[in-house]
């Protein structure tokens, strides 16, 4: 049989309003009492019906996450992280996954979860400023985290140091001595990528090397093999690839094989996330490193502290450069084979 309220008030020694209002966060309750309340619900196993709690207008102790797909590396890090740190407040979460960047479906997707009396949303998708603006001003009554919007928007955020990351990582790449560099960024609908991007046009502009082609992948590894196989089957002369995401990676690494290209010894290769599994990639993949955990935490700590002050509040969180065996120092010596082929070839497609 289930256990009632009258069964935790009785063994709490309290009246089963207080027991209601002690499982529905009130506040005006002392904390004695509560830990009596809490110790009796731990003692009997009760569960608190939330259907009851919803109608009857009690605040819900859950974060509502909007996301694109929980597939996706990244995603899935910090949504689990997220999901984590809910729990030391002591609140659950609520997922909403919205398949791609379309601002009507992030409206519904919020108006969602305030129907389940959410008040604290983490929205962990591409907005524009505008967008990210407007969906504060449209629910004035909840709390929001943005993690993937322009650092000029007028919203609380958090993110990694992406332009700092990426610069590391096209540093040591031309540090190396690579000059002729593929570049596969994310989608240009993330800020995310569009600071790699930039941080590593910065450094290629510094120390005057060449872009050989740019080419915009989904983040996942099967888009960095076409752009990689299609980059390589129209003749591109590479020593370099920057790409905008492990899992992206992992697909480079594939093609670049398939093209008898030697990793790093003739193809250096620089990933972005430090992917649980990008240690095991072979060879193993130098990247830069987001701290997720750090990310997740400082997004709800920032829900909780928004009313402290006037907002916006924006946080970074620093990357590190992780080095692998998928990067070395280019030795011109080399002998390539695969090269002087696609050199052979060039000539060949230019004779009459």
């Amino acid at each position: 049989m289930s256990v009632t309220f009258k069964q935790v008030a009785e063994l709490a020694g309290v009246s089963t309003q207080t027991v209601s209002r002690v499982t529905n966060g009130a506040s005006n309750v002392a904390q004695e009492t509560r830990d009596k309340v809490n110790a009796a619900i731990d003692k009997l196993g009760y569960v608190p019906n939330k259907g009851a709690q919803l109608l009857s207008g009690a605040k819900s102790k859950v974060i509502g996450l909007i996301t694109l797909d929980v597939s996706l590396h990244g995603i899935s890090i910090i949504a689990n992280n997220i999901r984590i740190q809910a729990q030391l407040h002591g609140y659950g979460t609520s997922f909403a996954v919205v398949d791609e960047h379309a601002y009507q479906k992030i409206v519904t997707a919020t108006r969602e979860l305030k129907s389940q009396r959410i008040e604290y949303i983490i929205v962990n998708l591409p907005l524009t400023k505008e967008e990210a603006e407007q969906l504060v001003e449209l629910f004035t009554d909840l709390h929001f985290v943005f993690i993937d919007v322009p650092n000029n928007s007028q919203v609380n955020s958090v993110s990694a140091a992406h332009h700092q990351g990426a610069s590391e990582a096209a540093q040591l790449m031309l540090k190396q001595q690579r000059q002729r560099l593929l570049l596969i960024t994310g989608p240009h609908d993330s800020t995310a990528s569009t600071l790699r991007l930039q941080g590593w046009l910065s450094q290629i502009k510094y120390f005057e090397a060449t872009v050989v082609a740019q080419l915009e992948g989904d983040w996942l590894a099967s888009s960095g093999y076409q752009l990689t196989r299609e980059a390589l089957s129209n003749g591109a002369v590479i020593d370099g690839v920057l790409v905008a995401s492990d899992q992206m990676a992992l697909g480079v690494l594939r093609a670049l094989h398939e093209h008898s290209l030697a990793v790093p010894h003739q193809v250096a290769v620089i990933g972005f996330d430090d992917s649980a599994d990008s240690a095991y990639f072979y060879p193993p993949l130098t990247t830069i490193k987001q701290d997720f955990a750090a990310i997740s935490a400082q997004a709800v700590d920032m829900l909780f502290n928004d009313s402290a002050s006037e907002p916006p509040f924006k946080a970074s969180v620093a990357t590190q450069l992780i080095e692998r065996a998928s990067t070395q120092t280019l030795d011109s010596k080399t002998y390539n084979k695969a090269k002087i082929e696609q050199l052979l070839q060039q000539v060949k497609n230019a004779l009459p």
